[in-house]
């Protein structure tokens, strides 16, 4: 197959545009589970002070979307076209992005409940799961993206990618001694992505011969 042969096809901008959107009202209903307490003045501080699980699972998730947005958008800078398969893998990543707020809201409501700790992490680990089959299946034997994408690139992505469940299945597993050391955990996980990132140096580097 030519160079120019691999690199034709539908194009992904509609597959990004119903990302973007996902993401937006995502990112919109978490902070509807912070409803402001309808107390009398004397019990406002101790009732926002009850609000602090919210509030951190709140920041966790916005923070977490905003890096699963970011991998989505560096993905599609390097997959130049898609197929009926990257559809359907982009759609069940979008549904995995999607009820994030859900699992947030279980999660804040009952941050001391295993049950609400599992379920969240299960649900930020289908999203990476997912995300890396997207990936995969867009890069193996350059399917998807071009011929001279650098494999370095490639590698690195998929590592990073795979993070995300390793360290969701590691707070699943903590939350069978302490649900509150899970959550914590999962706190780590935005840092981990922000701070470590070489995304942007292997996109703006030539490409390997």
């Amino acid at each position: 197959m030519s160079a120019s042969a691999r690199t034709e096809g539908q194009p992904v901008a509609r597959l990004e545009a119903l990302a973007d959107g996902v993401f937006v009202i995502a990112m919109t209903l978490l902070v509807l589970e912070l409803a402001v307490p309808d107390v009398a003045g004397s019990e406002l501080a101790a009732n926002l002070s009850a609000l602090w699980p919210k509030i951190l699972v709140y920041m966790i998730s916005f923070v977490v979307l905003g890096v699963y947005w970011m991998g989505h958008h560096y993905m599609f800078r390097v997959i130049r076209r898609s197929n009926l398969t990257l559809m359907w893998l982009n759609v069940l990543y979008l549904m995995g992005v999607a009820i994030v707020p859900f699992a947030a809201a279980l999660l804040g409501t009952y941050p001391r409940m295993q049950v609400a700790v599992v379920v969240y992490g299960a649900v930020l680990a289908l999203a990476a799961l997912v995300a890396y089959a997207m990936w995969r299946y867009a890069t193996d034997g350059h399917r998807l993206v071009a011929p001279d994408t650098n494999p370095d690139l490639i590698r690195y992505v998929r590592h990073r990618i795979a993070a995300g469940p390793v360290v969701s299945g590691l707070a699943i597993g903590i939350s069978f001694v302490s649900p509150e050391a899970s959550i914590l955990l999962y706190a780590l996980l935005p840092p981990f992505y922000i701070l470590s990132t070489r995304v942007d140096r292997f996109l703006e580097s030539p490409p390997t011969s």
